[in-house]
């Protein structure tokens, strides 16, 4: 057994996959930036309308099949097959895509009026069909990205994911600057900012293709009968699972889009001023997506560890990993959001140059605890074996927020949406805890309440280590507490002495960038060396964790844990 090919395999492959995700989507997030700072907030709220449409359109049209075309690909290599079949995977991923693909791109440029009446913005079809060109051509993207990941390619994969979005956000500033000079309406900026979905679709689609093309043995694909459409039939079952639960992520977004500027113009606003106030609302969002993208990434990390305890049968070890990664999930989650409220201000000027809707920013900051829960609770569930429990979790959110939205933003407006928010959110994050602690009992390991602390399933006799754990688990609770009251003093500290001292010396932008920029990274540190130094993980937790002893004797010469007891 060569261990050697298999470690560069993850540390070029995974890794290279993992860091340019993370980089393709902080380029998605904060490219929405520069576009409420130049073309204003009506056009940003269109943005944030549609895009969550065109995201739950793609989802439907390409969700789990890369992964379902890579894994066939990949089975079908270790079984010696010629590569000919290999690559009639990729044709019937192609067909099955581009049919789907365009189904959906029919349904949507046809519906584009009747939805934009939804939305409650008649000006917002032009954008849905902008954005909905893209169908024709990011079902292919995904089928290639199968293929190619297939075969160990992560490198074209992950570079393809980065072509996509740089030539997006290209169009983006380029559309916004023509629309500068040619002075274009808002509708129209909107609509082009939108296309660039579709370019950058079709520039990944190009990229890909031109590797296949390069890389493909000119052998027939074999035309036995009814092959084809068995590997259509596999794939969509391969692919289901993850469809399930990927299609309700943007479900929140769209529930939104449907429901917030619509009734802000039923309590008598006209449709354009529904809609700026749609993108004031939608101001912090971009950090909260950050914040719950970083918490999903790092659960993703975690989930193999977990699922190779699971498939061992190592429940006292299981148990240990659930137990810190849960608390860390509502720890890091909750020092996220008391920064985002403490720092609304500074921060929605330093982004947006002015303080509107600051109580809006607060408001929706919050959710980024209950969102930093949500994303590391899905890819758990999942490691245990409870496949829908995600989908059913997060379609129970849309459904709070319909009926929060519906209850709360014709008497209260965005403040309300904002509202909605923290309760749907919040009170999914408690259900998805509390499924947690359910499939890690049937899947043979067992979590507390008080913060999770831990203790094995079936280890009766075992008290005194049951008892050791739930300390422990209590100690580190208390840890957790202790850091965030260190990060909010700090935080306050610093905002009132620096904020007088630049608000003198700095222009207003400038103030608050250096102010937010500088809070952040003391509030960071003191938030993580508070919570480190106050046994937040303990010596049993970091010797249970995949390379947590290598990492805990490097915290340890650093002072940054207790010295071992």
């Amino acid at each position: 057994m060569d261990r050697k090919p298999a470690g560069r395999f993850w540390k070029n492959g995974v890794m290279l996959m993992a860091g340019a995700a993370l980089l393709s989507k902080l380029i998605g997030v904060f490219q929405k930036i520069p576009l409420q700072n130049i073309a204003g907030d009506r056009v940003f709220g269109i943005y944030n309308a549609v895009y969550p449409f065109y995201q739950l359109a793609a989802v439907l049209a390409t969700a789990g099949l890369p992964t379902a075309v890579s894994l066939l690909i990949a089975e079908r290599l270790r079984r010696g097959e010629d590569i000919g079949r290999v690559r009639g995977i990729l044709q019937a991923a192609m067909l099955l895509l581009g049919c789907t693909g365009i189904i959906v791109f029919g349904l949507t440029w046809a519906a584009a009026d009747e939805l934009s009446l939804l939305i409650g913005d008649r000006e917002t079809a032009r954008a849905i069909r902008a954005v909905s060109t893209a169908l024709l051509f990011v079902p292919f993207v995904a089928a290639l990205r199968g293929y190619v990941q297939g075969y160990g390619r992560m490198s074209l994969s992950a570079m393809s994911q980065l072509v996509e979005q740089l030539i997006r956000v290209g169009v983006m500033v380029f559309v916004l600057w023509l629309s500068w000079t040619a002075g274009w309406g808002e509708a129209d900026i909107a609509a082009g900012v939108m296309s660039g979905s579709a370019v950058g679709g079709l520039a990944a689609l190009l990229f890909l293709a031109l590797y296949a093309w390069r890389d493909g043995n000119k052998k027939r694909i074999p035309r036995e009968g009814g092959t084809l459409w068995r590997d259509m039939k596999r794939l969509a079952v391969v692919a289901m699972p993850a469809a399930l639960g990927a299609i309700v992520v943007p479900a929140v977004g769209v529930v939104d889009a449907f429901t917030v500027p619509r009734l802000l113009h039923e309590s008598g606003m006209s449709e354009a001023e529904a809609m700026s106030v749609f993108g004031v609302y939608s101001r912090a969002q971009p950090l909260v997506q950050l914040v719950v993208m970083m918490a999903g990434a790092a659960a993703a990390a975690i989930v193999p560890g977990l699922a190779l305890a699971r498939m061992r049968g190592a429940y006292g070890q299981l148990s240990q990993q659930l137990a810190v990664t849960m608390r860390a999930a509502w720890g890091i989650g909750a020092a996220a959001c008391l920064g985002l409220v403490l720092l609304a201000e500074p921060l929605n000027v330093m982004l947006y140059a002015d303080s509107k809707g600051t109580v809006i920013f607060m408001l929706v900051s919050v959710t980024a605890l209950a969102g930093s829960v949500n994303a590391v609770a899905a890819p758990v569930l999942q490691s245990l074996g409870a496949v829908r429990a995600p989908a059913l979790l997060l379609l129970t959110a849309a459904l709070f927020k319909v009926g929060f939205n519906a209850a709360l933003v014709p008497a209260y407006g965005a403040e309300g949406a904002a509202a909605a928010g923290i309760a749907a959110l919040g009170a999914t994050a408690l259900l998805s805890t509390a499924a947690v602690r359910h499939a890690a009992a049937q899947a043979g390991a067992q979590i507390g309440w008080r913060m999770f602390a831990a203790g094995s399933a079936g280890s009766a006799p075992m008290s005194a280590a049951r008892a050791a754990r739930t300390r422990d688990g209590v100690r580190s609770a208390a840890a957790l507490m202790l850091a965030l009251a260190v990060m909010a003093a700090a935080l306050v500290l610093i905002e009132r002495v620096l904020g007088a001292a630049l608000g003198s010396l700095l222009p207003p932008r400038a103030a608050a960038a250096a102010l937010a920029l500088t809070c952040v990274a003391v509030g960071a540190c003191a938030f993580g060396a508070a919570a480190l130094r106050g046994g937040a993980v303990s010596a049993r937790e970091w010797r249970a964790l995949p390379g947590g002893g290598e990492w805990a004797a490097r915290l340890r010469r650093w002072r940054l844990i207790p010295p071992a007891r």
